[in-house]
């Protein structure tokens, strides 16, 4: 348990601080007092880099007075908690049961004046009197001993006298006296030759026993100490780095020293003739980890070795000023700020390195920088899991637990009931023929070895060696004729490297539910391979790849190129749309096989592959690297022993997709070959069985059809080891059944359509209520990043990456009216502008960035778009017949059919198809739309529906007409580039602009300056404070800048011009502004616009400097910031 009086955590840099301190010193419980901070979103953004590991109980400060956290680890099992604070910011109260204990802790901070105190202390007793054991901390403000401070304080104030009075009616003792001379620093609070122990911790009599240490901390930002009890059996040495979970710096690769040393290893790698190349590749990888952490090393004890050296000294000063108070005052100051300047450079290296990575990249916003962590995030740590009926939360048994459940799985515990049957299902499976055969028996060639390093994903986990993709992509030159070796090696040999066998396995909850987590299985398994095993095996599924189709027929769309999710979907709402409308029946079955990816036995999946005649460049490739591999999981960061695979496509390989596909196969060709299962038939066409992936769709026409299927499913399973979990198969009764059971062949049946992949069939008949609550969800999203530091362009972008996406995986297949459509707009307008209203027409914001707008995407023309391709692009069987036959009386032009049946009745989503496909016939002709591409034909809707907006028709012809698309690449601060944004699109809130929509402007829409109209270009061409500014920044620059109303709009820049005047003009543009505003506000201490742009180029300036490579004018930024005033 630790207490700090923090002294103000407003500011960034004592967060940051704060930060370092808390992940160093690994507390359980934290006590913070005098944060000074009252407002939610303030506490909310202070607090987010705490949360993953901590729960904070918040008191709100008043004003900037008091305010206290107090911090709750995560990876303690708290329970019945229970939270009190006060109105006053002066205390927190937190109940809890622990070790078959009831506590009470209590975080304080004492109030400066003597009669709050007492009041403040009587208060106090109610809570400290109960039967818990009690733990107070924080600063009291007062010393109970006149020891406890320098100079000795002769005599005590009232609420002394009070607060012993009550530690003793509550029995509650001290433990810094308890401790006496073991204590390190007698004070908690050093100030100038004042010095005193403010800061305490007491604990319930009967738990003094379990007192195990005691310790005071300095810390330099503050002047307070950080004071640490800890209870119970003495704490646990520091986690010890696990080498085996290693894995490189990327910022190695940048430090010349490391690159010249891995690639002299490199060169010198074939002179180890003794060795087979399968042996030097391992010793090579080996060498670089080596490399890696001796390099590590020495890069980190230079950063520190000064400033360690500082820390002790200054230790050693505070040990001297505790016996001799003030005879190490100046000094200590001295050495103080010293170490502040350490920490200083430190912060303003994160700080800059985020402004670097936020400005260069131009903000391109990620799901982590906006809240949406992956799941696993949420359970780094497994505290709790059930083992044979009991909750443990024991770290061995909850490892033991996780390693024997996976041993049993990967083990291949479910043999074949029977194998024989395996070939019954194989023989209508298709086989490659013989060419096909020669052409993928090919040798491996470098250009496939190229292409597998150049896809290699960035950023990613790497596997046990630690060696990521980062590496073989700064080293590819090298590595590719190696690799390519090494490869053809391994197939003379028939084996692989060790290493290329050897995988971690992370588990991720499926739930977000925290009793469910405490089940093994609803952990998923995610396999960590080696980047070198990752390129060897997309190679072998690159060449799969290309025949895959031939393989698998079109009834599985998962991982095979040129067949999506959407057909699965579209085929299924095509026969639930057209079954009950025509009077026919359907049945449908989900089936779930239980942990399907993890029950594929090797064998029985190396027979599938011999038998569809693959050749032996895949089949042995494909035997080679599942022959011999093993596993470790990684629980609570933890390895456990090796665990050998003989069953699992592990899902974190790129083989995977297509081996669960082959191996699928068989099942489903079963279903849809049965003559003994009737599927939903239209014309000539029949359905029976869809797949995505472990997602099994069976549609049935009766109900010995759904038997038979089932039965088939039974089959497989004993052919294969495969598990049916029915618990959590489901069917679906859909159309004109006499009898609807709840239970039949052992599965669950509903007559409500449900989710099917992600879609919501439940809202096929209905779907306004759907489209309600997501508009509603999008609200809420919104309204949480609304507080992020983005620009108006970044906004665009996080619309079309993250809110779009959503909304248009549903919207596709899921009908969805104007209206609704139209209020999904408006929340992302309101989004984009960062205000409760929109200041210009929204049309404007559809447009593309090059030609005026956001690039913001136009839902309602997305789905003409998409309804129409639907319609042209078909392929589908089932679906060309619905459209030929059903349609053909709506769009009598486009289709051709000697059978009619009855014509669809136009509501939902045929009646869109049809609205699509006449409202694009009579714009375009059909020439045109039978060739165009959907990015096309999108964006020729957008440019001939929604004409240029006024602010740009005006300079029609004028140079800079792409200035949009040059400031959103800018490394500017992001309020720059929507304040340019807004000077270009004529709504900057200059006072007339105001004045004319009939909003209040204190002082009249005047310039205060020059008592004329205030226009945007007023402001930044005739206003005498924009006069000077230019003048001076031109004579600066010693170049002339064009100064007009287009050119402060289109920023046009000379071919030949080699420095970016177009950014100094934004930042100059945004300075005159940001003076304009502390006017306006009638801020204190108004600044000039100098100070603004001086500020703004050293930011500017610095992000730069942190790129890779900096630009030539970058030493022009060093004379702006001397640039003078006028």
């Amino acid at each position: 348990i630790g207490t700090l009086n923090i002294r103000g955590l407003n500011s960034c840099k004592k967060q940051y601080q704060l930060q370092r301190l808390i992940s160093e010193e690994n507390l359980d419980i934290i006590c913070i007092q005098e944060t000074k901070m009252e407002n939610d979103n303030d506490i909310e953004r202070a607090l987010r880099p705490f949360l993953h590991r901590y729960e904070v109980c918040v008191s709100h400060a008043v004003g900037f007075s008091a305010g206290c956290f107090l911090f709750l680890s995560k990876t303690v099992q708290f329970q019945e908690l229970s939270i009190v604070t006060d109105s006053q910011g002066r205390f927190i109260m937190c109940d809890f049961a622990l070790h078959n204990l009831e506590w009470r802790v209590l975080c304080m901070y004492a109030p400066n004046r003597v009669d709050e105190r007492v009041r403040f202390f009587a208060t106090l007793q109610t809570y400290l009197q109960c039967e818990k054991v009690v733990v107070l901390a924080g600063d009291f403000n007062c010393v109970c001993s006149s020891e406890d401070s320098t100079p000795p304080r002769l005599h005590t104030d009232k609420s002394v006298k009070g607060l012993k009075n009550i530690l003793n009616a509550c029995s509650l003792e001290d433990v810094g006296q308890l401790m006496g001379s073991k204590v390190n620093f007698r004070y908690t609070h050093f100030q100038s030759s004042s010095h005193a122990r403010l800061d305490r911790i007491y604990v319930s009599v009967e738990a003094v026993s379990e007192v195990t240490d005691y310790n005071v901390k300095p810390v330099f930002f503050s002047d307070h100490s950080l004071v640490t009890v800890t209870l119970g059996s003495t704490a646990q040495p520091r986690k010890k780095f696990n080498w085996e979970l290693w894995k490189i710096n990327v910022k190695l690769l940048k430090d010349d020293i490391f690159v010249e040393r891995v690639t002299q290893a490199l060169e010198t790698l074939s002179a180890r003739t003794q060795l087979s190349l399968l042996e030097q590749w391992e010793y090579f990888k080996q060498e670089v980890k080596e490399l890696a952490i001796e390099r590590s090393s020495q890069i980190n004890f230079l950063a520190k070795k000064e400033e360690k050296e500082l820390h002790g000294y200054w230790l050693e000063l505070l040990r001297s000023e505790s016996d001799d108070p003030g005879s190490c005052a100046a000094e200590l100051k001295q050495v103080k700020a010293k170490l502040d300047s350490f920490q200083q450079e430190r912060y303003r290296g994160a700080v800059i390195r985020s402004r670097s990575e936020k400005f260069l990249v131009g903000e391109q916003p990620t799901r982590r920088a906006l809240g949406e962590e992956k799941k696993f995030a949420l359970a780094k740590e497994i505290l709790a899991i059930e083992h044979e009926g009991v909750i443990s939360n024991d770290k061995a048994v909850i490892q033991d637990t996780f390693l024997r459940h996976y041993q049993s799985l990967f083990g291949g515990d479910k043999e074949p009931k029977s194998p024989a049957a395996l070939d019954y299902l194989l023989r209508n499976a298709p086989k490659l023929s013989q060419e096909e055969k020669e052409w993928l028996e090919g040798p491996i060639t470098a250009g496939e070895v190229e292409r597998a390093i150049d896809k290699l994903p960035m950023h990613k986990t790497p596997g046990p060696d630690g060696l990521s993709g980062e590496f073989y992509k700064k080293f590819k030159n090298y590595l590719r004729p190696f690799l390519l070796e090494v490869i053809r090696e391994a197939f003379e040999n028939k084996t692989l490297p060790p290493s290329f066998l050897q995988t971690h396995t992370v588990l991720i909850p499926k739930t977000d539910d925290v009793e469910k987590r405490k089940h093994v299985s609803v952990y998923r398994p995610i396999t960590l391979c080696n980047v070198d095993y990752k390129i060897y095996a997309r190679i072998l599924t690159e060449s799969l790849q290309s025949v895959i189709s031939k393989l698998v027929g079109t009834h599985e769309t998962c991982g095979i190129k040129g067949r999506t999710i959407q057909s699965n979907i579209h085929v299924t709402r095509t026969i639930l749309d057209f079954c009950k409308a025509e009077g026919n029946q359907v049945a449908v079955i989900q089936i779930d096989l239980d942990k399907a990816f993890d029950r594929v036995r090797h064998d029985v999946l190396l027979k599938m592959l011999a038998h569809a005649n693959v050749g032996k460049t895949v089949l042995e490739g494909v035997r080679m690297a599942y022959t011999g591999c093993t596993t470790k999981l990684v629980v609570n960061n933890v390895l456990t022993p090796k665990i050998r695979v003989l069953s699992s496509v592990r899902q974190g390989c790129p083989l995977s997709p297509l081996m669960f596909a082959l191996y699928l196969e068989p099942l489903c060709l079963s279903i849809s070959q049965s003559e003994l299962v009737r599927g939903y038939a239209m014309g000539n066409t029949e359905v029976k069985v869809l797949a995505y992936a472990d997602d099994v769709a069976v549609f049935c026409a009766d109900k010995k059809s759904v038997g038979h299927a089932l039965n088939l499913c039974r089959t497989f399973c004993d052919a294969t080891g495969a598990v049916i979990n029915t618990n959590k198969c489901n069917g679906l009764w859909h159309g004109e059944w006499a009898t609807t059971p709840r239970q039949f062949e052992g599965v669950q049946w509903s007559c409500t359509p449900g989710r099917y992949l992600g879609a919501p069939f439940q809202h096929l008949k209905q779907p306004s209520t759907y489209w309600h609550n997501v508009t509603a969800e999008l609200k809420d999203r919104t309204a949480k990043w609304s507080s992020r530091d983005m620009s108006i362009f970044t906004r665009s972008t996080v619309c079309n990456m993250f809110l779009t996406a959503k909304v248009w995986f549903v919207l596709q297949v899921l009908n969805c009216s104007r209206l609704n459509i139209q209020k999904i707009h408006r929340v992302f307008a309101l989004f984009v502008w960062k205000s409760a209203g929109e200041p210009m027409r929204r049309d404007n914001l559809f447009r593309r960035i090059s030609k005026g707008g956001l690039g913001l995407p136009h839902l309602f023309l997305r789905q003409v778009v998409s309804r129409f391709l639907f319609v042209r692009d078909q392929t589908n069987p089932l679906i060309q017949v619905m459209l030929q036959t059903r349609l053909v009386e709506h769009i009598p032009s486009f289709f051709v059919s000697s059978h009619i049946g009855p014509p669809a009745k136009l509501v939902g989503f045929v009646k869109e198809v049809v609205d699509s496909f006449k409202f694009l016939t009579v714009r375009y002709s059909l020439e045109y739309l039978s060739n165009v591409s959907r990015k096309k034909l999108y964006r020729d809707l957008i440019d001939n529906l929604f004409p240029a907006p006024l602010y740009r028709s005006l300079y029609v012809g004028e140079p800079g007409q792409d200035v949009l698309v040059r400031v959103k690449k800018m490394c500017i601060p992001p309020s720059a580039k929507t304040f340019f944004f807004r000077v270009h699109s004529d709504t900057l809130p200059v006072k007339l602009w105001m004045g004319k929509r009939g909003m209040i402007v204190p002082g009249g829409v005047n310039c205060p300056l020059c008592k004329v109209p205030e226009t945007i270009e007023h402001s930044f061409l005739y206003c005498w404070d924009a006069v000077f500014f230019w003048d001076i920044l031109q004579r600066t620059l010693k170049k002339d800048l064009c100064l007009t109303p287009h050119s402060i709009r289109f920023l046009p820049i000379g071919a030949n011009e080699n420095l970016p005047l177009d950014m100094i003009m934004v930042l100059g543009l945004f300075s005159l502004w940001k003076s304009r505003m502390t006017v306006r506000h009638a801020e204190q201490f108004p600044r000039s616009p100098r100070i603004f742009f001086i500020d703004y180029v050293v930011q500017v300036k610095s992000a730069y400097e942190q790129s890779e490579y900096p630009p030539e004018w970058i030493g022009v930024f060093d004379s702006l910031t001397r640039m003078k005033e006028f």
